[in-house]
């Protein structure tokens, strides 16, 4: 039997088991697709930024607090802190995420975000950066090929606290929504068990002992057609035969339901705050 202390959980995160689908579209390419970009931002906005609101007030968050958000997309997190922060740095590479975020700062006449327009590895602290931070926050765009070279990083440039919101199963929502078909449709069976959190377990092999907490979460995503789903998710699934498409077809016909002349598909996810303050 295998003691968790002898895993290297880095490595863990780099090889996720042959249910990983490689074939995947990055976060890069998809948030490259300005139109996505939009509706992204648009369901991001809903209520005044309630999901971002409540991600906020999870947080540290001070009137004078200097925040460094990594995948800040169109600015989920970043728009609304640019209200009670003195300055957030915004860490965005995908095009169309960068163009709604700067266009969001237009209009909003907002003077205290910077963009660097970067993926988090390539990010050279001296120069693209001027820590240190008083939070450093990475929410849902933990889309790293190193693991261990990124916490290291956030841990290197905050002078506070570090948060990372993540799917405490580590289960993307590709590989979570569509586990019943996910044989048909790439060849190899869905994982029976979740497997633990990487992230929580290699922080502690760095010596960095954070804190996590777990929520159940309902997801709901809108489309204004099945065609429009259909397109969506085969996108993001990177389905590349007839084939595929059509057993995706047939699972979303059952699983979206119409509502207020949309097509909604719903879901459950398991979601984690994992954090961390500062070693003196």
């Amino acid at each position: 039997m295998t003691n968790i202390s002898d895993i290297d959980w880095n490595e863990a995160w780099k090889n996720p088991g042959p249910d990983h689908n490689n074939a995947f579209v990055s976060c890069l390419e998809r948030w490259s697709d300005p139109e996505r970009c939009k509706k992204f931002d648009r369901t991001a906005k809903a209520e005044n930024y309630r999901g971002s609101q409540a991600r906020i007030r999870a947080m540290d968050i001070r009137p004078d607090s200097r925040v460094l958000d990594i995948g800040a997309g169109p600015g989920t997190l970043a728009i609304p802190l640019s209200r009670c922060v003195r300055h957030v740095t915004a860490i965005e590479p995908a095009p169309g995420m960068v163009a709604c975020l700067e266009e969001n700062i237009r209009t909003g006449g907002i003077t205290n975000i910077r963009i660097r327009q970067k993926k988090w590895e390539a990010v050279d602290t001296r120069a693209d950066l001027d820590p240190p931070y008083d939070i450093i926050v990475a929410s849902y765009s933990l889309g790293v090929p190193d693991l261990k070279d990124a916490l290291l990083k956030m841990d290197a440039v905050t002078s506070r606290y570090v948060y990372i919101f993540w799917f405490a199963d580590m289960q993307s929502p590709w590989r979570r929504n569509y586990k019943e078909i996910w044989e048909p449709l790439f060849g190899v069976p869905a994982r029976e068990k979740n497997p633990p959190n990487i992230i929580f377990n290699l922080l502690n092999q760095l010596g960095i002992y954070a804190s996590i907490e777990v929520s159940k979460e309902e997801e709901c995503t809108r489309f204004s057609s099945v065609d429009e789903a259909i397109a969506d998710q085969s996108a993001g699934l990177k389905l590349t035969s007839d084939e595929q498409v059509a057993v995706l077809r047939e699972y979303l016909s059952k699983k979206l339901m119409p509502e207020s002349g949309t097509y909604v598909l719903k879901g459950t996810s398991y979601q984690a705050k994992i954090w961390w303050k500062k070693e003196e």
